[in-house]
């Protein structure tokens, strides 16, 4: 994974707990200053409870703004208790604004609770631009909206010409904009984005054949579908569906795909 910055460097001092494939319980709860980012592997997940030892809503916002600028490759859950009262209930609404992916109550199966929280977005471009600000803080607002764009109709418009027509964009200034930025081409993100919609298909459908999957997808087969997603991401589809959440994958193909130095400004 690639990582954003020194883990030392946190504002706010805060105890999460990771859990890692194939996700059957969360670790230790851990401070975060203590993680070593060299030591997490792809689909890690963070976990930040809110319980007896309640964050108040500035120290939820410092929190998580530190924690996902720093480690933007691993999406964060909030762990709550099985009884809700309002102050748990306010920081949960907080923490959907603040991009967390979802909210765990404890006694569920956690494999369970992450794949439905994970890996079935309820908008994936929106919330790919918003990461996108932490990975590349200096992206532009239309090429902002350009990956928007890409990402919100991958599923659908299998060609980029169409695409950028949809977008009212030609495909010469949407390629100028990106290699100005030494970004991947137009061409590259759409290869990406059907990729990720792939990958969460995959995820999310555990028990259906990758086979089958892969015709619905639009593929001509499992290996057409398994091909795609090596090239892109470097993993085969049966590697892809054992890992949960999307942020990893895309960081590994912009860090396979850009020679930028993925920091804040």
């Amino acid at each position: 994974m690639a990582h954003l910055c020194d883990p030392c460097s946190l504002a706010v001092s805060v105890a999460v707990s990771v859990i890692e494939p194939p996700y059957s319980a969360f670790g230790p709860a851990t401070d975060i200053s203590r993680i070593d980012h060299r030591n997490l592997i792809p689909g890690a997940v963070f976990g930040l409870r809110v319980d007896g030892h309640l964050l108040d809503a500035e120290s939820l916002t410092g929190a998580l703004h530190d924690i996902r600028t720093c480690y933007a490759a691993v999406p964060v859950v909030l762990r709550v208790p099985d009884r809700l009262d309002s102050a748990v209930a306010r920081l949960i609404q907080l923490a959907a604004q603040l991009h967390v992916r979802g909210v765990l109550v404890d006694d569920e199966p956690v494999g369970e609770a992450l794949q439905r929280v994970l890996t079935a977005p309820i908008d994936l471009a929106t919330d790919v631009v918003e990461w996108l600000s932490l990975r590349l803080p200096r992206l532009p607002p239309e090429v902002a909206e350009l990956c928007r764009h890409i990402f919100r109709y991958a599923a659908t418009e299998t060609k980029v010409a169409g695409l950028l027509r949809r977008a009212g964009d030609s495909a010469r200034t949407a390629r100028s904009r990106l290699r100005k930025l030494d970004l991947p081409s137009p061409a590259s993100w759409l290869q990406a984005a059907r990729a990720l919609n792939a990958a969460l298909n995959l995820q999310r459908a555990q028990s259906t054949p990758i086979f089958t999957l892969a015709i619905e997808l639009g593929y001509s087969d499992h290996s057409a579908l398994s091909h795609q997603l090596h090239r892109v991401f470097g993993l085969r589809a049966s590697q892809v569906r054992r890992l949960l959440g999307w942020e990893w994958l895309l960081d590994t193909w912009l860090a396979r795909n850009t020679s930028l130095t993925l920091a804040p400004a």
